[in-house]
């Protein structure tokens, strides 16, 4: 039997797999919603590491929307290149989340979960007023990475959405290894137990903006690469509604999982265009169906299916241990 951490991550290797074969196999339009799939993955996964320490955040939406801005401002405002205001958007979002982070990682639950909240509303408001941005109307005329020199046109909608699904997997590869390594068990640690990990000489604060910091960075290149899939900036990108639909992917997926965050964005994306193409209100069946999820499986589909598994190999467990007494 596998250990229980490889049948986690092979669940990953079959949504990776997945989306991979969907997006050869599928029309603009699913290949469309692919991307924006994995966009919200991305952020979906910058959400999970924090979890990994036992944060939660609700203002995922304006690192997410840091990113947009810094990229947007630099290529249309300022005329930077694409390909250096990509890196700039992303150490952007770490520097934000830096700061904010000072502040809000000495508190923690539903405190930490309104500090969040209340520094993307902020970034809200600033982003609905912004002259510079068009305010609520918004900014097109967001441009693509220019990658031409190696062959590769981000501006055919195919090839942006199999970059947006490559870059997703990356990004869960790294934190992969980020979480096996002695920084990220020690941020387990740190969600099991922080007085005693303090009590150890752990730095808990550090550590925790540490992760936050990550997360920012993470979530801003989420950012970036979602105004260059839809060539637009608004601060509805900015809202607590994406704060909540991200909160909600990678609870239904599987907090702390790692894998549940993409899976319920994918679920999420999914069902999201099933709905409304189908139903007038339907956030109100979207809600039944993920409250019913959430009754059905506590720790999300991913907590779930590795419950199952963690059965079955007990009852392997056991059935081989009666063999070997009867053999004896």
């Amino acid at each position: 039997m596998i250990s229980r951490a490889a049948a986690r991550r092979s669940i990953g290797v079959v949504l990776a797999a997945a989306a991979l074969i969907a997006h050869g196999t599928v029309g603009f339009f699913a290949q469309e919603l692919i991307a924006e799939a994995a966009i919200l993955a991305i952020l979906a996964l910058s959400l999970d590491l924090l979890a990994t320490c036992g944060l939660v955040s609700f203002g995922h939406a304006g690192l997410l929307g840091v990113g947009c801005y810094a990229f947007a401002g630099l290529t249309v405002l300022a005329g930077a290149s694409p390909n250096i205001a990509l890196p700039a958007a992303i150490v952007a979002g770490a520097v934000v989340a830096g700061v904010v982070g000072i502040f809000a990682v000495r508190t923690t639950g539903a405190f930490f979960i309104m500090v969040t909240l209340a520094a993307a509303e902020m970034f809200y408001a600033w982003g609905f007023r912004s002259k510079m941005f068009n305010g609520a109307d918004g900014m097109g005329g967001v441009p693509r990475l220019d990658l031409t020199a190696i062959g590769i046109d981000l501006n055919n909608p195919t090839t942006f959405a199999l970059a947006a699904i490559v870059i997703c997997i990356v990004i869960w590869l790294m934190l992969e290894v980020v979480v096996s390594s002695p920084f990220g068990r020690t941020l387990e640690a740190i969600r099991q137990n922080p007085a005693r990990v303090s009590a150890l000489g752990g730095r808990v604060f550090l550590y925790k903006l540490a992760a936050l910091t990550a997360s920012g960075a993470i979530a801003a290149l989420a950012g970036a690469l979602k105004v260059q899939h839809i060539n637009f900036i608004s601060p509805d990108l900015v809202s607590w509604l994406v704060s909540g639909d991200v909160l909600i992917a990678v609870v239904i997926g599987g907090i702390g999982t790692l894998v549940g965050g993409p899976l319920g964005a994918t679920l999420l994306v999914l069902l999201k265009d099933a709905l409304s193409s189908t139903f007038g209100h339907w956030y109100l069946f979207l809600g039944i169906i993920f409250a019913g999820v959430a009754l059905l499986m506590p720790r999300g589909i991913v907590g779930f299916l590795l419950t199952l598994y963690d059965r079955r190999s007990e009852r392997i467990a056991a059935a081989h241990s009666a063999s070997r007494e009867q053999q004896a």
